[in-house]
């Protein structure tokens, strides 16, 4: 069984200072041309990748193949 990560980059918007309420942000789907993937053999090692990417502004998917 093998795990497979998919990543794609999103784009976070700056504004406002701190004492405002910022707007949620919308799911919009990715292009299917932005979508990385990558695989792995073990789950946790799957998720260690998403957790490291998830801080350079990268939105995941984990599906188990």
């Amino acid at each position: 069984m093998s795990w497979r990560v998919e990543y794609w980059k999103v784009e976070q918007k700056v504004g406002g200072s701190h004492a405002q309420m910022r707007e949620q942000p919308k799911w919009v789907k990715p292009d299917p041309k932005d979508i990385s993937r990558r695989y792995f053999t073990d789950y946790k090692s799957a998720k260690r990748f998403t957790k490291s990417i998830f801080d350079y502004g990268y939105h995941t998917n984990v599906v188990k193949e």
